[in-house]
This record gives C-alpha cells, sequence and structure tokens, in this order.
C-alpha cells in the first residue's frame, strides 16, 4: 500500500511567494521628513533650555534688588541714627533759641488723673442734659 499525497488546497489567493526582497534606499522624501524632525527637536530642546532658564534670571535679578534695597536700607537707619543723636538735637535746639527751663512750675488741670467714676454715676451727668432739653 502506497501513500498518496493529499492535495494542498489554496485557502487564500492574495498570498504569493517572493522570491528576493527588493532594497530598500532612503528616498529624499524621507531625507527630508527625518531632518525636519531633528531640526524641531532641536528647537524644542532651546526653548525647553530657555523656558527654565528665563526664571533663574529672573531670581538673580530679584536678589540682586534685595540686596540693593538693604544696602539702601542701613544707609537710613544710619542717617535717622544721625538725626536722633543727643549731640545734633542740642545743637538744633539751640539754634532755635530752646533753652532750659530755670525754674519748674506744676500746673493742675481739673478731671485729669481722677479716678473714674462708678457705672452708676458715669452718665448721670448725660442724663440730666438730656432731660433738661426740651
Amino acid at each position: 500500500m502506497t501513500a498518496r499525497p493529499s492535495p494542498v488546497r489554496q485557502t487564500n489567493r492574495r498570498l504569493r511567494v517572493v522570491a528576493g526582497g527588493r532594497n530598500l534606499k532612503p528616498t529624499l522624501g524621507t531625507w527630508a521628513i527625518f531632518s525636519s524632525v531633528a531640526i524641531l527637536l532641536f528647537f524644542a530642546l532651546i526653548l525647553s533650555r530657555v523656558a527654565l532658564d528665563k526664571p533663574a534670571l529672573e531670581l538673580s535679578e530679584l536678589r540682586s534688588q534685595i540686596q540693593t534695597e538693604q544696602d539702601r536700607y542701613q544707609q537710613l537707619r544710619l542717617e535717622v541714627a544721625e538725626l536722633q543723636a543727643p549731640s545734633r538735637v542740642l545743637e538744633r535746639a539751640a539754634d532755635l533759641g530752646l533753652v532750659y527751663p530755670s525754674d519748674v512750675e506744676v500746673v493742675v488741670a481739673d478731671g485729669v488723673g481722677d479716678p473714674a467714676p462708678t457705672d452708676g454715676d458715669r452718665f448721670a451727668e448725660v442724663k440730666s442734659i438730656l432731660t433738661a432739653a426740651p
């Protein structure tokens, strides 16, 4: 008994065997697309670096301004201290004709320094004024 080969059925007619492959060479269009993508990526990298460096430059400028203002503040404090110096105040007072008094006189004003009235008497005077008005 001999075996016969069974017939091969072709189920898909769109498939075919290719004997040898084509030599794929990049065309001018492929190089143009690759070059443009590379250039765009390069500019995106530069743009990202500039975006990252900008806040650092602003921070450096702010630090410089802070140092300038701190120096100015110290200079103004020194100027205030010089203006408040007792020797300067005495000279300025002498220029204006101010002198120390020869004798001290105490002036007493009524109602100043008296203890506060109690809550019951607090509004008595105001009530008498309001009731006397027509």
